[in-house]
Parts: structure tokens; C-alpha cells; sequence
């Protein structure tokens, strides 16, 4: 593998452990607002309906076929649907109070994925590191805080600050512009073969593709790896 000296990361999935610190998350909302009573089974279904919900908007927004207000303002309203809630007994006042706190808990949680910090514990002071995430502007600083992922890293690149959106190139040109990075000499970490892989070699950018579950695909990849701590032998190779 050729030399690198910036090395560009995704967040949520790739550094920060989103399903599991959204599925503790969702745990402790299930039991506080006592979910039970407007027909929701269990705390497992809450978290298995949001997961597979989420994702579906995740990917429409990523797509640009829905916004963030849409999204926040909708998600646990369809959550709580596709669950089985009573919808009658189910006010908006309710969902937007899930809504909220919903993202400022889930942001303080501290799980990150395996082998992160000893990545990164090799990486900090050879590689120049930078975050590019679709994720909120107003959460993502509160992840990496909580979670103390943030001394590792310069320059935090979201999309509303980018004003674009992972794959499309707008946020790697920002992110060149305001990092000084060279292109030939930067590499895009991430586990959305769409926004992260693709993103990045659309726009002329080595990437290694996260694929802790194995899942086949026919994207072309720089460089594949199932678990993070593998990143540090493809970068002293």
C-alpha cells in the first residue's frame, strides 16, 4: 500500500460504535417513557424496529431524497408504527420529546468500535487525521467528546458545515481546502461502500472499506479490511 500522510475518517460505524450506543440508548427511552403501555412489546422490538427503520431514512437522506428536518421530525413516528403502537394514544409532543432526547443521550454514550483507540494511538503524530461525516453538526462534536476520540483528530467536517453531502464531491473538495491535504496522498476510512467508498473514489481518493460483517459486494475498493485494527498492517506495509 502506498504512503499516506492524511488519513480521512468516518464517525458513527466506523470509529464511534452507533448500534451499540443507540441500542443502550434506546433501552433506557423504552423503560423511562414506559413504552409498553402505548402497545410496544419490548425494549428489543424498539431497538430492532428503530435500527431497520433508521437505516431506510439514513439511506433516503444520504440520497438527498429527504432532509434532516424531515427525518428528526418523522423518525419515531414511523418507529412507533412499525412497532405496533396504539398510535391514537401517541401525541406529537411524545414523539418529539423521544426525538430530543433521544439524540442528546445517545451523544454522550461512550462505546467505540474495537481497535479504535489503538489505531489511532499509532496513527496520532505520523498521519495528519480528519473526520468526514453526513452525521448532525450538533451531535457529532458531542460523540467524539464524550468518547474522547476527539484529541485525535483536526479538522471535524460535517456535511452542514461542508454544505454537501457524502458521496458527493462538494465535501472532499471542502475537505482538501480547509485540512491543506494532498489528494494522491489522502485515504477515506469508512463502512458505507455509498457515501464513504464510492464518495471517495468517485472524487480520485484511496479508501479501505470497513466490512465487519463480511457482506459481498461488486464496488471497486482500494483496500477491504472486517476488522479495524487491520488498517494499522495496510498502513505499515
Amino acid at each position: 500500500m502506498k504512503s499516506y500522510k492524511y488519513l480521512f475518517f468516518d464517525l458513527d460505524h466506523t470509529l464511534w460504535d452507533y448500534d451499540a450506543n443507540a441500542g443502550e440508548t434506546l433501552n433506557e427511552l423504552y423503560l423511562s417513557y414506559e413504552l409498553d403501555n402505548y402497545g410496544v412489546a419490548s425494549p428489543l422490538q424498539f431497538r430492532d424496529v428503530f435500527f431497520h427503520e433508521n437505516s431506510k431514512l439514513w439511506k433516503d437522506m444520504d440520497a438527498g431524497k429527504i432532509d434532516k428536518f424531515y427525518l428528526r421530525n418523522n423518525r419515531f413516528r414511523i418507529v412507533m408504527e412499525a412497532a405496533g403502537a396504539n398510535m391514537d394514544n401517541v401525541s406529537d409532543e411524545l414523539l418529539s420529546d423521544i426525538n430530543t432526547n433521544f439524540l442528546r443521550e445517545c451523544s454522550k454514550k461512550k462505546q467505540v468500535i474495537k481497535g479504535a483507540f489503538e489505531v489511532l494511538d499509532y496513527c496520532v503524530g505520523q498521519y495528519d487525521m480528519h473526520i468526514i461525516t453526513n452525521g448532525f453538526e450538533e451531535v457529532q462534536s458531542i460523540k467524539l467528546e464524550h468518547s474522547g476520540l476527539d484529541k485525535y483528530f483536526d479538522k471535524i467536517i460535517t456535511s452542514e458545515k461542508a454544505g454537501h453531502k457524502k458521496p458527493g464531491e462538494g465535501i472532499y473538495k471542502y475537505a482538501l481546502k480547509h485540512t491543506g491535504a494532498r489528494l494522491e496522498q489522502s485515504l477515506m476510512i469508512g463502512d458505507n461502500l455509498f457515501t464513504d467508498i464510492k464518495g471517495a473514489r468517485d472524487f480520485g481518493m484511496d479508501q479501505v472499506y470497513f466490512n465487519p460483517s463480511g457482506n459481498t459486494h461488486m464496488e471497486e475498493v482500494t483496500k477491504e479490511i472486517t476488522e479495524l485494527i487491520q488498517l494499522l498492517g495496510l498502513l505499515k506495509n
